[in-house]
């Protein structure tokens, strides 16, 4: 018999979890008639909404609760993440999200959860397994522009808009289902319900968004419905909203308690893809846990790899993206030093060291750190060495790069005009 506290078993009873637990899904808030509990009556004298209420109100606890780091700043960014996930649970259980007259959803700064990526551009489409869609848009200058189509938590397709037929002006139509086509088709195989778009930025202030619309062309979708509000459909979708919130906020606590236990201040062994996670295909990533004190310092060293993106941030502890607009908490291939060795070489310390490759951890004595090789012919794992903070200098080639506070200052300028124009609505 299996040791169940082996660590290999408790890798697999993670992935387990996270599979079987989707709730936490937003796609499926989406369906959740078949599983959320309401009336009409529920709603009209005020139970749902109490229930609601009370069900949120009893999250805070888990903020508070032991295993989560007690300083201000954790503390502070757990109750905002259960805004967040609110908010996030909300948009998609109350806004126009049909799949059968599907519409483009594109993310901001503020949706953050499950290790968001600084450089990315996020969006969510809704779909219907047995409909056909076309895809209309601009490939554009961003240097990764992906579509990932999902049933549920599975990767199911993969693709990537440097593969797409496009006219003169740079734009594409792909079709979404249907029958097969040589080019600029996308299968949607039983159970798909919902497509996953990724834009990575490399050069934040040269690339631009790229657009995408959808339209579903079929003709299958049903005439518009009425706009009064079903008082029992709603009930059901505050269910699903308080289901959904409560089922992220287990999954995301189990998940990065798991990484502090077992990975602190190193990365696993082996690189995963984890499609069955919800991960790409193409892309192969590491977390782990990290913890500095202010005496101290991590450097994080890895062989620069071959690929056509690759990044490395910090997060906090609800696994949430730090403030990488006026903070240098991440970096990717565009704008990192590289050492003469052929070496990426980043430092955590939470005072800037005047090395290039800074991550400012913007305050978190811990949280995680995660890494991203998309489309990579290899997967080096980087390696991580904690210091004495006096040790550092010594620790690092002689031709690490170094910046002065002027230059790291126009650095942060810069970082906040590309986010700036990252999410202004992508435009034709």
């Amino acid at each position: 018999m299996a040791d169940e506290s082996s660590p290999q078993a408790k890798d697999a009873a993670l992935g387990a979890q996270l599979i079987a637990n989707d709730k936490w899904l937003n796609w499926n808030i989406l369906r959740s008639d078949e599983w959320a509990q309401g009336t009409a009556a529920d709603l009209l004298e005020g139970d749902a909404w109490q229930r609601f209420c009370t069900r949120l109100a009893a999250l805070e606890a888990r903020v508070r609760a032991t295993a989560v780091p007690d300083d201000a700043a954790t503390r502070a960014d757990g109750v905002r993440y259960l805004t967040t996930l609110l908010r996030n649970a909300l948009d998609v259980a109350i806004e126009d999200l049909d799949p059968l007259r599907p519409t483009v959803r594109w993310m901001d700064r503020r949706n953050k959860f499950g290790w968001d990526c600084p450089d990315a551009l996020y969006a969510t489409i809704p779909v219907a397994e047995n409909a056909t869609y076309r895809l209309t848009g601009r490939r554009g200058n961003v240097h990764f522009f992906g579509l990932q189509v999902a049933a549920g938590i599975r990767t199911l397709a993969n693709a990537d808009a440097d593969d797409f037929a496009l006219d003169g002006d740079g734009r594409f139509d792909v079709l979404l289902g249907g029958p097969p086509r040589e080019r600029n088709w996308i299968p949607l195989e039983p159970g798909a319900r919902w497509v996953f778009v990724r834009q990575f930025f490399y050069d934040w202030s040269r690339e631009e968004p790229a657009p995408l619309w959808i339209d579903r062309v079929d003709g299958g979708a049903p005439s518009a419905p009425h706009g009064r509000l079903d008082p029992a459909f709603f009930a059901r979708r505050l269910d699903a909203v308080a289901t959904n919130v409560e089922a992220s906020v287990e999954l995301w606590l189990g998940t990065v308690l798991a990484l502090r236990e077992r990975f602190l201040n190193a990365f696993p062994t082996d690189a995963f893809g984890g499609t069955a996670m919800g991960a790409m295909k193409h892309q192969a990533a590491g977390t782990c846990y990290y913890r500095v004190r202010p005496d101290e310092a991590l450097l994080v060293e890895v062989p620069v790899p071959r690929a056509k993106y690759w990044s490395i941030d910090l997060c906090n502890f609800w696994l949430e993206s730090l403030d990488f607009a006026s903070h240098q908490s991440s970096l990717n291939g565009h704008q990192a030093a590289i050492d003469g060795d052929g070496v990426f070489r980043a430092v955590v310390t939470h005072d800037d060291p005047g090395v290039a490759n800074w991550l400012d951890p913007v305050g978190h004595a811990e949280g995680s750190l995660i890494y991203r090789w998309n489309m990579a012919e290899d997967t080096p794992i980087p390696t991580i060495r904690l210091l004495p903070r006096e040790q550092l200098a010594g620790a690092l080639p002689s031709d690490t790069r170094r910046v002065a506070p002027a230059e790291r200052a126009h650095a942060i300028e810069m970082r906040r005009e590309g986010v700036r124009r990252r999410f202004a609505r992508p435009a034709w």
